[in-house]
């Protein structure tokens, strides 16, 4: 990918003192830079819309849209001062999605913690990082609104969260001033050359929500086998060494049941039962290595 310098807007005042106490007031996104390779030009376009020509955190949205609590979904209060901090975080978090985003599934290919090192917005005490200030600006703003939405996902097998799937919805796209009608297209477009590939690899077509769904199903298989391969601490130890003491029949049960939570009614149809057979197997197997094996200490790479 060029490389592209996308900065923030920066018209917001700083207040006196606030480099004292904000680490890094001027976060940007830096994009990541794959030699060889060039982003969707509707990506690109996104992306300067979100940087140069708009101002996201600024939009009238923020005072007439309702706002929603992002894990008990309640309507909250009509509160929605946003200090200039905030408000430079939200918008270099909206470069980012946008250069992040997916454009067939809506998805956004970074985690929060990635979203958080991009930007410049992650802080470290003791060797520690925090992500607390990317996690407010998207949790208590992006999706409070709405124009964004995350699937916090809990895993029974490992005993563990996978990192939360991030969607973007037609509100975003009205926050950093990009018309919607030209993401449908791109996104038809983007669809047909899939589809094409698939067919001639002698497979099906697929639509837009079942792209989604497979989005999903490789985020949550990608998750359980960091997991699994590298994140063997003592609690996945013990689940693992639990499951494989149990009768293979009754082990292969239980990982059935943990699935079945992972997805919606709909998915688990789409998926049919060759596919959910296979993701039990694999994992019924990743489990089995996983508590045979000698105990390594957490992989924090």
């Amino acid at each position: 990918m060029a490389d592209h310098n996308f900065p923030v807007n920066d018209a917001l005042p700083l207040l006196a003192g606030s480099r004292d106490y904000i680490k890094n007031p001027h976060p940007q996104y830096q994009p990541r830079i794959d030699k060889g390779t060039s982003r969707p030009p509707r990506i690109v376009e996104a992306m300067r819309l979100a940087a140069q020509s708009n101002n996201p955190s600024r939009h009238p949205l923020w005072r007439t849209a309702d706002r929603f609590h992002a894990i008990t979904h309640r309507l909250l209060g009509t509160d929605r001062a946003m200090n200039e901090h905030r408000a430079r975080a939200i918008n270099a978090i909206c470069v980012c999605i946008a250069d992040r985003v997916n454009i067939v599934e809506g998805k956004v290919y970074m985690t929060l913690a990635q979203i958080s090192d991009a930007c410049g917005l992650t802080t470290w005490s003791n060797g520690v990082p925090s992500y607390s200030r990317a996690c407010r600006a998207i949790n208590e703003h992006l999706e409070a609104i709405g124009a964004i939405h995350c699937d916090r996902i809990w895993d029974e097998t490992t005993g563990s969260w996978i990192p939360n799937l991030i969607w973007v919805t037609e509100l975003f796209f009205t926050l950093i001033g990009f018309e919607y009608g030209k993401y449908l297209a791109a996104q038809q477009q983007q669809l047909a050359w899939r589809n094409k590939k698939l067919l001639k690899d002698g497979e099906t077509a697929i639509t837009v929500t079942e792209a989604r769904r497979r989005a999903k199903e490789r985020h949550i298989k990608t998750a359980f086998e960091i997991r699994a391969r590298k994140h063997a601490w003592k609690v996945q130890m013990k689940r693992a060494k639990k499951l494989v003491s149990m009768d293979e029949q009754q082990a292969r049960q239980k990982i059935l049941g943990d699935l079945v939570k992972l997805y919606d009614k709909g998915e688990l149809v789409a998926m049919g039962h060759s596919e959910l057979k296979r993701q039990i197997d694999e994992r019924y197997h990743a489990m089995r290595k996983l508590a045979t094996s000698p105990y390594q200490a957490p992989d924090t790479a």
